[in-house]
């Protein structure tokens, strides 16, 4: 949960600071990663341990949509749910949002394989290790608080060029 709550404040503090439109996309591009990957994982983990006949392979089989070119699949997939007139932007916020994940997702250790930028033609991991994966609990408090800010900032900014244009 830490996790995704640092991925929504980075990429709404990426597109709301110098005010940019379609932030709630992009946010939701920055989340696509974990939801479409992690969440099914851990749901059919648990799942796994009331019915064991949930095959193995159905827990990890989400995993490439955690990865560039399933991020680029989700985002493409996900933007026609959109209007046809806003596919595009869409497209492009949550591709930005979901290259946005992995760059933060490239600061963290683990304990294993890092992340497989080039999955399926390559077996090469990166990760820059400068936090450790448990880490976001730690910058939650320090992130919120600041992206509150942000939001209280831009929506006061937001209404006086609003008056200002009036």
């Amino acid at each position: 949960m830490a996790d995704l709550v640092t991925h929504s404040c980075v990429a709404y503090l990426v597109k709301a600071i110098p005010g940019r439109p379609d932030v709630a996309t992009f946010v939701l591009g920055t989340c696509l990663p974990d939801l479409l990957s992690r969440v099914p994982s851990m749901g059919l983990t648990a799942l796994r341990a009331v019915l064991p006949a949930v095959p193995e392979w159905l827990i990890y089989v989400w995993g490439p949509l955690h990865m560039p070119a399933g991020i680029l699949l989700a985002a493409y997939v996900c933007a026609f749910a959109f209007p046809e007139g806003r596919r595009r932007v869409v497209f492009l916020n949550l591709l930005g949002g979901g290259v946005l994940h992995l760059l933060v997702d490239m600061l963290q250790r683990h304990f294993g394989v890092g992340y497989l930028l080039l999955f399926p033609f390559s077996g090469w991991d990166f990760e820059l290790g400068w936090i450790g994966s448990e880490d976001t609990v730690r910058i939650v408090p320090i992130l919120v608080p600041i992206t509150l800010g942000v939001a209280w900032w831009r929506r006061r900014r937001d209404a006086r060029r609003a008056r200002e244009a009036a």
